[in-house]
């Protein structure tokens, strides 16, 4: 067969029929039907299997929602909230119970969605139930209403519907966020009313998987910041969620919750990229209901404040954080998140760190013994002994690992906040102060260069070398603390010698003077150590004889050699202000050289002679501004006492530079500028002291005397002839002071007469040279007359007899005119009223005068706050838990207060309190009850009636100790994460019928002696809290004090008062909280909560009668004794048990205490 030919080919390309495109057109959207009654309402939401019908069903509810919580026109708002309420209360079945599902039609639609695997349905479905009840919540007359769709909604049925969402894929976030949503509504809703009920059923409200997955969904692909607001992400919403479970849950659920490590890591990891409001809702919350919350164990906060999580929290100090509200009534974002940081790391009693001071930790936290003292054929091998204090030279074993970690990802050298943290976090935990300097040691070295990184290192170097000296370890503050831990926080190990060598001798004035000021505060650190270290040596022993040792020699290699400072103060100029600066600074370290370490000091050879006539040159100038002139005078003053020290300097001799010698010169300073030079009296003192020219033994020294003649009066001025002729007397007399001293010996036994008093042997050498120089200076002998004279009149004004020679000079107005002479006799009495105010006066001014019993009035305690509270006469607690459902009655209280209603006054009430608590164990054994705990309420219910049956049926009154015991208990059953609930379990079990008279023995015994079952950190303070504030609550009358006097528990509970485990304390806190109820419930420290309550259990015993047997039967007035000798106590506290000891005093039957103590009470 031949092909087809080919078509007639033009060279054009063949024309097709260009097809036409299809126009789309997008249908346009229903309007939005108005609901105007509440029959329309149920005719909308009547379900329908029609998926698009459904959906538009849901959407004209939702306007219908909405122009309830967000209407522009708020007066058309009651109208249509009064449409919502009558249709919910068409929809509410006549009979409720567990099974009872309101608003079906709403549910079949969920469920619905779900049969037919339409996410948009069920996302839909989900969003508006989650706006329903934020409608619902924002007004009281919904309540009800909306309790019942949330109980509805935590149906199993419904809660698998909630779970399937929240596990959906990924990529579903419409499906994801609002069933997020729709569980935080129901954790927030009527303030948390139902949060316990939402966690109880975790497993599939709480699945920490599916939570920590939905925290990771952020917005990453979307370039555009997110809209927190209008369409949150995933994470924000589950953020939203696990943050109201922190507020609303209680101690026992957010313990469970920190505990889930994927969660909070979840929650933490990458912080710094959420938006600034959301950051501020983690830090708060954060804050407040995990940190600031005492009830939560700090092993648990330790499991969100672990190392990563710091890590991440750790990285919002290095972004950029804005926000776009500003609000003065808070503080900026920035400020929050460091006031988190600090508190979550510093504080013992709400934080996570744990303090031992610079002691290493050690198994089961046991105190180390003392090595024994050698005997026999044993070596004393003293500090040795301890081979933790040798062994921490590379190693530095810390108990707070986690702040360890953490603490090397800081960035103290670039981040001022993170300097300022770390520096916190040092002063919490000493031991970590070793641990970070050893551990950077190998990876930064300190040398000096001027770098933005070098500054700011060396300002955090500076920072921790600064910090106070930590208080001793309880447990083993009997031994010193391990040299190689000290001495980092002294001296750190990139301070090396060489290092500080380079730092000195740099080109750069920044660096040298870092280098004066480090090691300056260096060596007042280490004067403080040793001088802790000697007061405990008293008492411990030669083993902190031996650590000063070790101490100071580990010191002396580190720091640069005193040679090294001393030609970094050569070099200074003595030309700017900044150079006063460093000289003064560098005189003050070679001071410190001297003070602190002595024998390092005097090795090298220092003449301080010429740097100190070139001071007291500069100062004899009197130059420069009154700045200059005081820096001028303290490196004087440290220069003076550097001379002290240097057996090579010579008082006595004037150099060329000078007009007179030094001693003079420091002399005149003290006489021209006594305000300006009070450092250096003391200084002058003790040169005058060593020498013996002057006397001391007066109250008022002879010194003195001397500066006060010497003082410029109204026409009178020592002139430097005068001075000069003082000054070569003082060296005359330390040249010969034995043949002064003879010629003292001679004068005395000349002359009879002459007082038998402290004489100055100065006056000996001046009686001897005076001759001499009104020979040779005649012109100047009038004015060496008047200050002779002057000198005479003070020396006798301060005690010293008259002493005058065989040759006594002329009197002083034969040198003056008639005038002159009248001006020199005013001025002697003036100077007589000077010396003997300044004998009268200082004295005085000396003395401190304490108040003692007799000058001070001491009122007795006021007892009125410890009164118990008076019974309720409208008995509410009968009716009140009836209107609430069970879980509610138990939770808000309403059937611990039904109970307390058993020791009423009055028999009726009594009675019906039985009939009301059977009602309620019935409840409790329907079958339609679903609340978890009702087992163990149950039993701790029927036991209680069965005690207090007999007793009431024969018109007795119930005991008040059982009641307030079981009062107490419905609250720990209830909740199965007390550390109480093991041990009231177990108490529950023992019998049916409870043993009224050995209840307080019984619990005192099983808290006190016995350990806690539960792990966690301070278990054992909070059983005891538990026992203190029951024994309170329950001691309302004298009979429940006298049931108490055959028992011994009162003597236990004070013994717990005086237990060296609660530490110090803060004195004035302590009593304190005693008067302030409220403060003390709110009190984050455990230990802190004890001793106030033993005292109000004292306080409470004394109000309702019982001083009487408090005084006879335990003790109490010795035991407030012993308590007043307690170190910590201060002067408040003996205040107030003065206060206590005498209302105890006047409450008491003096009869019978009389008759008890013989009369002596």
């Amino acid at each position: 067969m031949l092909k087809r030919e080919r078509p007639f080919d033009s060279g054009l390309p063949p024309t097709r029929d260009v097809k036409r495109p299809r126009i789309q057109q997008q249908p346009a959207e229903e309007p939005i039907e108005e609901i105007i009654s509440s029959r329309h309402l149920q005719d909308v939401l009547y379900f329908d299997q029609n998926i698009d019908r459904a959906l538009k069903t849901i959407r004209t509810f939702k306007s219908f929602l909405d122009s309830i919580l967000y209407s522009e026109d708020q007066h058309d708002v009651p109208r249509k909230r009064a449409i919502l309420l009558e249709y919910l209360e068409s929809q509410k079945p006549r009979e409720i119970d567990e099974e009872t599902v309101f608003l079906p039609n709403l549910m079949q639609t969920w469920g619905f969605a779900a049969t037919a695997n339409s996410d948009k349905l069920s996302s839909a479905a989900t969003s508006i139930l989650a706006l329903l009840v934020k409608v619902l919540s924002n007004h009281i007359d919904f309540r009800d209403h909306g309790l019942l769709l949330c109980k509805t909604i935590l149906q199993q049925s419904q809660l698998r519907l909630l779970a399937r969402g929240l596990s959906a894929s990924k990529s579903k976030e419409y499906v994801i966020a609002p069933c997020i949503r729709l569980l935080t509504e129901l954790v927030v809703y009527d303030g948390g009313t139902l949060a316990r009920q939402v966690y109880a059923k975790r497993d599939l409200t709480f699945d920490t998987k599916i939570l920590a997955r939905n925290l990771a969904l952020r917005k990453m692909q979307s370039q555009e910041a997110e809209d927190i607001k209008r369409k949150p992400s995933v994470r924000t919403t589950a953020i939203r969620y696990l943050l109201a479970n922190f507020k609303f849950q209680n101690e026992g659920a957010k313990a469970d919750m920190l505990k889930q490590a994927n969660v909070m890591r979840a929650l933490i990891d990458g912080i710094e990229l959420d938006p600034s409001p959301i950051i501020r809702e983690i830090v708060y919350s954060l804050t407040t209901y995990i940190i600031n919350d005492p009830a939560v164990p700090r092993r648990n906060k330790s499991y969100v404040f672990n190392d990563r999580n710091l890590y991440s929290l750790c990285q919002l100090y290095r972004v950029d954080l804005t926000e776009d509200e500003v609000r003065e009534d808070r503080k900026p974002l920035m400020e929050a998140i460091h006031e988190m940081m600090v508190t979550a790391c510093t504080s013992s009693e709400v934080g996570v760190v744990k303090q031992s001071g610079w002691y290493p930790p050690n198994e089961d936290d046991a105190s180390i013994e003392e090595p024994a003292i050698a005997s026999g054929n044993t070596i004393d091998l003293g500090l040795d002994a301890l081979d933790w204090n040798s062994k921490f030279t590379s190693s530095i074993p810390i108990r707070n690992w986690s702040l360890g970690e953490f603490i090397l990802t800081l960035r103290p050298y670039a981040f001022d906040l993170e300097r300022q943290l770390l520096i916190s976090i040092f002063e919490a935990a000493p031991e970590l102060v070793a641990w970070f300097f050893v551990k950077i040691a190998p990876n930064f070295t300190f040398t000096p260069k001027l770098t933005a990184t070098w500054i700011g290192y060396a300002a955090f170097v500076y920072s921790a070398v600064q910090l106070p000296i930590p208080h001793l370890y309880n447990r083993m503050s009997h031994l010193p603390p391990p040299v190689p831990v000290v001495i980092e926080s002294i001296l750190p190990h990139p301070l090396t010698q060489k290092v500080l060598r380079q730092c000195t001798s740099n080109s750069s004035d920044l660096i040298k003077f870092f280098a004066v000021r480090i090691l300056t505060v260096a060596f007042q650190k280490l004067r403080d150590v040793v001088v802790m270290f000697q007061d405990n040596s008293k008492n411990g022993g030669k083993l902190w004889e031996q650590a000063i040792e070790k101490l100071i020699t580990e010191f002396g290699r580190r720091c640069p050699a005193v040679k090294d400072i001393t030609m970094l103060y050569s070099t200074l100029k003595n030309s700017t202000t900044d150079n006063h600066m460093q000289r003064e600074a560098t005189a003050r370290l070679i001071c410190l050289y001297y003070e602190v370490t002595p024998q390092v000091a005097l090795d090298e050879k220092f003449d301080v002679s010429i740097p100190l006539a070139s001071a007291l040159q500069n100062v004899e100038e009197d130059m420069g501004t009154p700045d200059e002139k005081e820096l001028r005078l303290l490196e004087l003053s440290h220069l003076v006492k550097i001379a002290r020290w240097s057996p090579s300097m010579s008082w006595w001799s004037k150099p060329k530079a000078l007009k007179f010698s030094p001693f003079m010169t420091l002399l005149r300073l003290l006489v021209r500028a006594p305000e300006s030079s009070v450092e250096i009296k003391p200084l002058v003192a003790s040169i005058v002291k060593d020498c013996g020219a002057l006397q001391t033994e007066t109250e008022i020294p002879a010194l003195d005397a001397l500066i006060i003649s010497l003082a410029d009066g109204s026409d009178f001025a020592a002139s430097d002839a005068t001075l000069q002729f003082l000054d070569d007397c003082f060296k005359r007399f330390s040249q010969k002071p034995i043949k002064y001293e003879d010629d003292k010996d001679t004068l005395l036994q000349s002359n009879a007469k002459m007082n038998d008093g402290p004489i100055s042997l100065l006056r000996m050498t001046l009686l001897e040279q005076s001759p001499f120089f009104e020979k040779e200076q005649p012109e100047h002998v009038a004015n060496l007359h008047i200050w002779s004279d002057r000198l005479r009149i003070a020396l006798s004004a301060i005690g010293e007899p008259n002493v005058t020679g065989p040759s006594k000079p002329p009197k002083v107005t034969s040198f003056a005119t008639p005038d002159q002479a009248t001006f020199i006799q005013t001025n002697i009495a003036e100077l007589k009223l000077k010396c003997k105010n300044s004998v009268t006066e200082e004295p005085v001014q000396a003395t401190i005068i304490e108040p003692t019993p007799e000058t001070t009035m001491i009122t007795s305690l006021d007892l009125t706050p410890f009164l118990p509270p008076p019974e309720d006469t409208k008995n509410t607690a009968l009716t009140k838990w009836s209107r609430k459902d069970l879980a509610a009655a138990v939770e808000e209280g309403d059937i611990a207060s039904l109970i307390m209603n058993l020791a009423s006054h009055h028999h009726s009430i009594r009675i019906q309190t039985l009939t009301a608590l059977r009602t309620f164990i019935n409840q409790l054994q329907s079958p339609s009850c679903t609340y978890p705990e009702k087992e163990q309420l149950y039993i701790l219910l029927s036991e209680l009636v069965e005690t207090a049956q007999p007793i009431l049926e024969t018109g007795k009154e119930f005991s008040g100790l059982t009641t307030t015991w079981a009062s107490h208990a419905v609250g720990v059953v209830s909740e199965p994460t007390l550390v109480m609930y093991p041990k009231v379990c177990g108490f529950l079990m023992l019998r049916p019928r409870w043993r009224v008279s050995k209840m307080a023995e019984y619990w005192t015994e099983k808290i006190i002696l016995k350990s806690p079952e539960d792990e966690n950190e301070g278990a054992y303070y909070r059983e005891l809290i538990w026992l203190l504030n029951w024994l309170y609550e329950w001691l309302r009358t004298e009979a429940d004090v006298d049931s108490l006097r055959k028992t011994t528990v009162l003597e236990k509970v004070f013994a717990t008062f005086l237990s060296p485990a609660l530490g110090h304390g803060n004195g004035a806190k302590v009593f304190e909280l005693v008067q302030d109820g409220p403060r003390l419930e709110r009190e984050a420290s455990l230990q802190g909560k004890i001793r106030p309550l033993v005292l109000r259990i004292v306080c409470r015993i004394v109000a309702v009668g019982g001083a009487t047997t408090l005084i006879t039967r335990t003790g109490i007035l010795a035991w407030l004794g012993e308590v007043k000798s307690m170190s910590w106590v201060g002067k408040e506290g003996n205040v107030f048990l003065e206060r206590l000891e005498i209302v105890i005093v006047e409450k008491a039957d003096k009869a019978r205490v009389g008759e008890w103590s013989g009369g002596t009470i």
